[in-house]
């Protein structure tokens, strides 16, 4: 065993994916004087990053959230106890024995940033997500961490700011992955073939990943839009993906869409006409009383009035809004739909329980299409 001042993470077994997970005080502990390339070494390793939601088909165990490139669990295999203290100790110590100022810094910085990963989402600030997503019922069916970007997979980088209560629509949710993976098997097993002019519209895209995703599998234009606050972020991830749709033979744009006042809606390759979208995707729209009424008011502006026009919604079963989601299908049945298919699945939030273990999401998705009596 070479000397503690030139341990490295490895030398310490934190990262071998067979190991026993390691208590808090098999690190280095301060009053040994660790170096600053051991701390460094080691609180990168306990990088912890949102985890992923999707349960396997086989094993229900969760993926990452980003495939081979970053892992959802930190790296290191080692329980959580004790590890929030263990990093508030090195915030606080001064560091003495470490003579540049600059490696005190990136110590201090680096364990901050670890004890804001074991905080939650919120305390996280900006981050970067990469998705699977599938691009045919085969690739469903697979692990997409063993072939990332393949001919039947692809990998969606957003980008999120930094989550506040009143900015929720900058979060990535466990109802708009799921829905982004179930698009290659909407197109190929329910909904109709739309032609290739036809533009997809998003309403509440938040960070872009259900759009996104459309213009890949659907290869489409799609047009994502969300408030004005929301906008930049979208445009950002649009951009961020630009090349991977444009080898898909698809494209998205960023607009904003109020839906009290959709009819207002226009953006650069798109003029916003009534009842010009064949198909709109919604993921977790309703989030508050008003939601329901809202989401249908612009949906009534922009669904194409013919028999092909498909509307996709899929949303959490979240207790205490059953009133919510029986608005939405009531006034969705007054405009004159009706739910040709339906269905529920579960996947993963990025919040946890009190043992910090992730949430199953129960989410219920819905395709409705025109009554034949509504059609002119």
């Amino acid at each position: 065993m070479p000397p503690l001042a030139a341990l490295t993470a490895s030398d310490l077994g934190l990262g071998g994916a067979d190991d026993e997970p390691l208590h808090v005080l098999d690190l280095p502990q301060l009053y040994s004087k660790p170096s600053a390339s051991v701390l460094l070494s080691i609180l990168t390793d306990l990088r912890s990053e949102p985890p992923s939601w999707q349960a396997t088909p086989k094993s229900g165990t969760p993926r990452s959230t980003s495939g081979a490139s970053t892992p959802a669990r930190p790296r290191c295999k080692i329980r959580n106890e004790g590890v929030p203290a263990y990093l508030t100790k090195i915030i606080s110590s001064p560091l003495a024995w470490i003579e540049s100022e600059d490696d005190k810094e990136r110590i201090w910085d680096l364990a901050a940033k670890r004890l804001s990963e074991r905080s939650g989402r919120t305390a996280m600030g900006d981050i970067t997500r990469s998705f699977q997503i599938p691009l045919s019922a085969k690739a469903l069916q697979e692990n997409p961490e063993e072939a990332p970007n393949s001919d039947n997979c692809i990998e969606i980088t957003l980008h999120e700011p930094a989550l506040a209560a009143d900015s929720l629509g900058l979060k990535t949710w466990a109802s708009s992955y799921l829905l982004a993976t179930r698009l290659c098997l909407l197109r190929d097993e329910i909904l109709p073939v739309f032609r290739h002019h036809d533009f997809i519209l998003e309403l509440g895209a938040g960070t872009g990943l259900v759009g996104l995703a459309a213009a890949a599998v659907f290869q489409r234009p799609v047009i994502l839009t969300d408030l004005p606050a929301i906008v930049p972020n979208l445009q950002r991830n649009i951009e961020q993906n630009e090349d991977l749709l444009a080898a898909r033979q698809g494209c998205a744009s960023a607009a904003v869409l109020d839906w009290a006042s959709p009819e207002s809606f226009a953006c650069l390759t798109h003029a916003g006409v009534p009842h010009a979208f064949p198909l709109i995707l919604a993921a977790d729209p309703v989030y508050d009383a008003h939601q329901p009424g809202l989401l249908v008011n612009a949906i009534g502006c922009h669904v194409a009035r013919s028999a092909d026009a498909r509307i996709v919604i899929e949303l959490p079963l979240r207790e205490g809004f059953a009133a919510e989601r029986q608005d939405l299908r009531d006034r969705m049945e007054g405009l004159g739909l009706e739910i040709r298919e339906q269905g529920e699945e579960v996947g993963y939030d990025d919040w946890t329980d009190h043992e910090g273990e992730m949430v199953e999401v129960r989410c219920w998705w819905a395709i409705w299409g025109w009554k034949a009596s509504s059609l002119p």
